[in-house]
């Protein structure tokens, strides 16, 4: 397998370009994933480290000495991860790039499903894999949601209380139509953890736009997509399993969350140059003001949640809600989003779910929010319902 894996006398099909920064823990079982699933696409592999710490080069080396569908670019320092990825993307001789987190298992035929769509689908300019975010395959990610600065204004400041429902009920309705049905889905942006798109694209683009260190980087370069008419895809054939974020650390978390902010407001003030920086202005206000009553008052309430459920058992928590009569199935999600923009959801047949253990020990300390919507086919009916429950960090050093 590992040799149809290397183009002898031909170009790969695929460059898979992977970012590592302290990632030893994940990239020798996601490079053993690739070579599982390749299913005969010709493709290579670039790795791109940034700088890591803890022996992730010297481990990959170790067990992919001999690897001749292998290139490793090792930086002296943390480039972040669209500079990073542009300088994979100069490595690559594949037709198509596919951007891949360390993090992330893919299933059988997800790559030869991705390239497939090129050619089936139209206008198509990139395509992301239906991800999942449980080993049980029952929740899935959902897509970007590319919201413009005043939508935005409302889901970073106390406006979502009052105009949440109105703003962002298009972009809820296509996380419904992407895991209620099983067709190509058209979407507004998908995750750089599995962004494929052709090579000759990327670079007509211009590539990533390194002004952003890491987040939304993905984001900025879908909307450059949609604006040269190309066409972005959810596929529901092509399948991979997120492991996101296990490998952070609370700290870690603090300071991911401050280069988020950042680049969100780098995103708005490059698309909407006056708009976004009065939005820039009011994020930043907002934050300030948040951070400091939370500080004071303890847990933030939002007037979106109907009811509270204190963490459970070790070996879950069952999260129930009424029955709506004319429902043929329940859209269960799960955020510490109070927007619900981004957010796993599952398909639910009955009105109550226990998520166990092995499911929400994967959620960092945090308060999260689970709204269960209704549904007859792909359209909402009756009541949405919404409730909260809370993730503490284990004294033991285990998160739960």
């Amino acid at each position: 397998m590992v040799s149809d894996m290397v183009a002898e006398d031909a170009a790969p099909e695929l460059s898979i370009i992977t970012v590592t920064y302290n990632s030893r823990d994940y990239i020798i079982r996601c490079l053993q994933n690739i070579i599982a699933a390749a299913n005969g696409v010709r493709l290579e592999v670039i790795l791109v480290d940034n700088a890591s710490t803890d022996g992730t080069i010297a481990a990959v080396r170790e067990h992919f000495s001999d690897a001749p569908w292998l290139t490793i670019i090792a930086n002296d320092k943390n480039l972040g991860f669209g500079k990073a990825c542009n300088l994979g993307a100069e490595q690559a001789h594949g037709r198509y790039i596919l951007l891949l987190n360390p993090d992330l298992f893919l299933l059988p035929d997800a790559m030869r499903t991705s390239l497939d769509a090129f050619t089936r689908l139209d206008r198509c300019g990139a395509v992301m894999a239906r991800t999942f975010w449980d080993d049980e395959m029952q929740f899935q990610f959902s897509c970007l949601k590319s919201i413009g600065p005043l939508a935005a204004m409302v889901q970073h400041t106390s406006l979502r209380r009052l105009l949440s429902q109105r703003t962002f009920e298009r972009y809820w309705k296509m996380d419904w139509a992407m895991w209620s049905g099983d067709a190509p889905v058209e979407v507004l942006g998908v995750p750089g953890s599995y962004l494929m798109l052709s090579r000759e694209l990327f670079w007509q683009l211009g590539g990533f736009d390194e002004r952003f260190f890491m987040y939304y980087e993905d984001e900025d370069l879908c909307r450059r997509i949609r604006k040269a008419e190309h066409a972005i895809y959810c596929l529901p054939d092509a399948k991979a399993i997120h492991y996101c974020a296990q490998s952070l650390k609370t700290s870690e978390r603090a300071a991911m969350g401050r280069i988020q902010r950042r680049s969100l407001i780098a995103l708005y003030e490059k698309h909407y140059p006056v708009i976004g920086h009065a939005l820039a202005i009011c994020i930043r206000a907002n934050n300030f003001m948040v951070s400091n009553a939370k500080r004071i008052l303890g847990l933030c309430r939002s007037s979106m949640v109907s009811s509270a459920i204190a963490i459970g058992p070790p070996d879950g928590i069952e999260l129930a809600w009424q029955s709506v009569p004319r429902a043929e199935h329940y859209i269960l999600e799960i955020t510490p989003d109070p927007c619900f923009l981004h957010k796993v959801g599952a398909r639910v047949a009955d009105a109550r779910y226990f998520l166990a253990h092995r499911a929400y020990r994967m959620l960092a300390p945090d308060v999260y929010f689970w709204r269960a919507v209704p549904m007859v086919g792909n359209e909402r009916t009756g009541k949405v319902q919404v409730g909260r429950f809370r993730i503490v960090a284990d004294t033991s050093g285990e998160e739960r």
